[in-house]
C-alpha cells in the first residue's frame, strides 16, 4: 500500500457561512509524520475548507489519485460533510476509511454508526495512523491498534489509549508542500483572527496541550502541557518565510504562554532573526500570564493583536467552570497590551451551568470597563466529550448539536438559571452594549492595521451572529 488521501471536511450545512478558515494542521501533520517513517507513501491533502466546494466536486480528483486508504479529519461543525465524504468513498473505492479530529474523538459511537466509516482514530494521531497504514500494509485488521475506535462482529471496539509524543521535535514540519498556501494569502479568506496585517500567512502550533481544566474544553491532546523547542519552532518560521514567502505568523497554541520562559526566548529569537515578521495570537493566550518583560518582547517581534481568553467578568464563575483567572491581573495586563500598541480582542461566553443574570452582567461589566479593543460573546455550546457537557446531562438536559450551532451564536442548550428568551436578550445586549460606543468605534478604527478591512470585518461578524 502506498497512496494514502486525506481529506478536510467541508461545511455541513449548505449555505452555512463559515468565519474561521486555516491550513489543515491535523492532516499535515499526520501526512509529515507518514512520510518521514513510511518514504514509500504517497500522500495527497485535499481541503474542501479553502476550496468552497461540495463533496463531490473531489470525485475526479480522488479518482485519478486512486487512493488505498482515506482519512477524513473533522470538527464538529464538519459533522455532515465528513458523513459525505466517507459515503461518496465508498460508493466509489473498496477502500478503508478512517476518520478523526475533535468531532469523532468526542463521539466514536455516532461516527461508527455510519457503515461508511471503518474505524475512528482517538484523540493525537500521528502514533495511530502510521500503525493503520503498516497494518494495511500487511494485511492485518485492527484488533489491538492503540487509540483507534472500530467495529468487530458488528460490535463497537475501544481499544486503549494511545500514549501521547513527549518530544514534539521529533514530529517533522507540518506538510506545507501538499497544500496550496496561496490561497490562504487571499485577503477574502478571514481566519479566527479577523483582521490581518499582511496577506501572507501562516499559521503554527508551538505546543500541545492546555494544563488547565475548563469544563468547556476538549482533551484531545491530554493536559500534560508539551512542547517545542524554541529553535525548532523558529527553524519552521524561517523556513515558511524563506520558501514560501511568509510575512505574517498566526500561533494557535491552546496555551502559548504557559511556559513564560519558553515564550520569551521563541520572542527573542524572531527579534535576532531580522525576519520582520507581522505576529498574532488568535486562539487566546492565558490572560493572568503576561509580564511587561513578555509584552516588550512581543511588540518588538511584531505583534500586532492578542487575543485574551476570557470566558467570564463573574469570580464565581470563573471558579466553577475551572478557569480561575484572576480578573484583576487579568484587567492590568489588557491595559498592559493597550499601552503597548497591541489590539485586543476578549473571548467571553454565557451560558454556563447556574449562572444567573448577575454574572451575566458582571461579564458584560467587565468587557465595558476593560481596555478591550473588541469583544466577543458566545453562547456556550457543551460538546460532547467535555465536562460540562456531563454536568449538561446530570441536569437532564437534552443537548442536540445541528451544523449552525457550531457557530457560538445560537443556543444548543441553556444550562443557566434564566429563561431561554432572557438568556439570548443578555447575549444582545453584551454586543450592543460593548460597540453601540461612539468612542468604542474610533478606538477600532485608530487601531485597525488595515482600515480597509472594517466593513467587511463588521459584516462578517453580523452574520455569524444574527443571521
Amino acid at each position: 500500500m502506498k497512496r494514502v488521501a486525506l481529506v478536510e471536511s467541508g461545511v455541513s450545512a449548505p449555505g452555512k457561512f463559515v468565519y474561521q478558515v486555516y491550513p489543515p494542521h491535523g492532516l499535515m501533520y499526520l501526512a509529515a509524520y507518514l512520510r518521514q517513517h513510511r518514504t514509500e507513501a504517497e500522500i495527497k491533502i485535499i481541503d474542501l475548507m479553502i476550496k468552497r466546494e461540495p463533496e463531490s466536486a473531489i470525485l475526479s480528483e480522488l479518482k485519478n489519485f486512486r487512493p488505498e486508504l482515506v482519512g477524513i479529519h473533522a470538527m464538529h461543525f464538519q459533522a455532515e460533510s465528513m458523513h459525505r465524504i466517507a459515503r461518496l468513498v465508498k460508493d466509489t473505492f473498496p477502500v478503508p476509511v478512517a476518520v478523526g479530529g475533535p468531532y469523532p474523538s468526542s463521539e466514536p459511537e455516532r461516527a461508527l454508526r455510519d457503515p461508511n466509516i471503518d474505524l475512528v482514530v482517538r484523540g493525537e494521531g500521528e502514533l495511530t495512523f502510521l500503525e493503520l497504514f503498516d497494518r494495511l500494509d500487511q494485511g492485518r485488521d485492527f484488533s489491538g491498534l492503540k487509540g483507534s475506535a472500530h467495529r468487530k462482529d458488528s460490535e463497537l471496539v475501544f481499544e486503549p489509549e494511545r500514549e501521547l509524543i513527549p518530544d514534539l521535535d521529533q514530529i517533522p514540519f507540518p506538510a506545507w508542500d501538499l497544500v496550496d498556501l496561496k490561497k490562504f494569502f487571499d485577503w477574502k479568506v478571514l481566519t479566527q483572527n479577523d483582521i490581518r496585517g499582511r496577506k501572507e500567512l501562516a499559521t503554527i502550533f508551538t505546543s500541545r496541550a492546555c494544563p488547565y481544566g475548563c469544563i468547556f474544553c476538549h482533551n484531545l491532546f491530554g493536559k500534560i502541557f508539551r512542547a517545542r523547542s524554541p529553535g525548532n519552532v523558529i527553524s519552521e518560521i524561517r523556513m515558511l518565510s524563506e520558501k514560501y514567502g511568509v510575512r505574517e505568523i498566526h500561533f494557535i497554541d491552546d496555551c502559548f504562554n504557559f511556559d513564560l520562559g519558553r515564550a520569551k526566548q521563541i520572542l527573542k529569537l524572531l527579534i535576532d532573526s531580522r525576519l520582520e515578521l507581522k505576529l498574532a495570537f488568535p486562539n487566546g493566550i492565558r490572560g493572568d500570564r503576561l509580564d511587561p518583560e513578555l509584552v516588550e518582547l512581543m511588540t518588538k517581534a511584531g505583534t500586532y493583536k492578542i487575543n485574551f481568553g476570557i470566558e467570564s467578568g463573574s469570580p464565581r464563575i470563573q471558579k466553577m467552570i475551572r478557569k480561575g483567572l484572576d480578573l484583576e491581573l487579568l484587567r492590568k495586563n489588557i491595559e498592559l497590551a493597550d499601552r503597548a500598541g497591541i489590539f485586543t480582542h476578549g473571548f467571553f461566553m454565557m451560558g454556563f451551568p447556574g449562572e444567573t443574570e448577575a454574572d451575566l452582567q458582571a461579564t458584560i461589566d467587565f468587557a465595558l470597563s476593560s481596555k478591550l479593543h473588541t469583544a466577543g460573546f458566545a453562547l456556550l455550546s457543551p460538546f460532547p466529550g467535555t465536562r460540562v457537557h456531563e454536568l449538561a446531562e446530570q441536569m437532564g438536559k437534552k443537548v442536540e448539536f445541528r451544523p449552525e450551532d457550531s457557530s457560538y451564536s445560537r443556543l444548543a442548550c441553556n444550562l443557566t438559571e434564566l429563561s431561554d428568551q432572557k438568556l439570548l436578550q443578555y447575549h444582545r445586549r453584551a454586543h450592543r452594549a460593548f460597540y453601540f460606543r461612539p468612542a468604542q468605534v474610533l478606538k477600532i478604527f485608530r487601531a485597525m492595521p488595515n482600515k480597509w478591512m472594517l466593513p467587511k470585518i463588521a459584516w462578517a461578524h453580523f452574520r455569524l451572529k444574527f443571521l
